[in-house]
């Protein structure tokens, strides 16, 4: 539930800073030093998805946004991403994909404001940094999980193999003690 929170918590930071920069710069295309050499605030309406594409397809992403968003909901709230690093990955995700949604749903677009001064890159928002966070977190913990697996599986391994050893030695030592039983046995009977 606290992660659910979180997302709760990224939707109302994105709301709120979108609707701080749409009154404080007013029009589209207005602008504001913010980070110098690093970010500028730039008012900008995104009607499509990161960079633009599928532009003026907003019924189709609220659509695309609503079934994921379920899904990380559903997996948030049944708890199955075991580690609390995907947990936090889903919920940085979902936060910022209900952000940028409800957007879409009110306004027929997405406001971004964030534009970079040292590399060309498109405008992106608060939402964008949490989804982009999230996802990162998601590739961490993935990682992770399949070096854990990875290593469990090599343990397994281990244990298996020592305990077919154990079993060998352990069939090999009863032969013995059989063949010695029977060779004894065999010089009882020749006499």
């Amino acid at each position: 539930m606290p992660y659910v929170l979180l997302s709760a918590l990224i939707v109302v930071l994105d709301q709120w800073y979108k609707g701080l920069v749409v009154r404080s710069l007013g029009r589209v295309g207005a602008s504001a030093a913010f980070l110098p050499g690093v970010l500028r605030l730039t008012l900008v309406h995104n009607s499509g998805a990161s960079w633009g594409i599928l532009s003026g397809q907003t019924d189709f992403l609220l659509i695309v946004t609503a079934l994921v968003s379920l899904a990380i909901l559903c997996g948030i709230l049944l708890d199955k991403p075991a580690a609390p690093l995907g947990r936090l990955g889903f919920a940085f995700v979902l936060g910022g994909a209900v952000g940028n949604a409800l957007d879409r749903y009110l306004l027929g677009y997405v406001v971004d404001m964030f534009e970079t001064e040292f590399v060309s890159f498109p405008v992106f928002n608060v939402a964008d940094c949490f989804i982009t966070t999230g996802a990162a977190l998601l590739i961490l913990w993935a990682l992770r999980d399949e070096r854990k697996s990875r290593l469990e599986r090599q343990e397994t391994s281990r244990r298996r193999w020592e305990k077919s050893r154990a079993a060998a030695k352990e069939n090999e030592a009863l032969a013995e003690q059989t063949r010695r039983e029977f060779d004894g046995h065999d010089d009882v009977s020749d006499r």
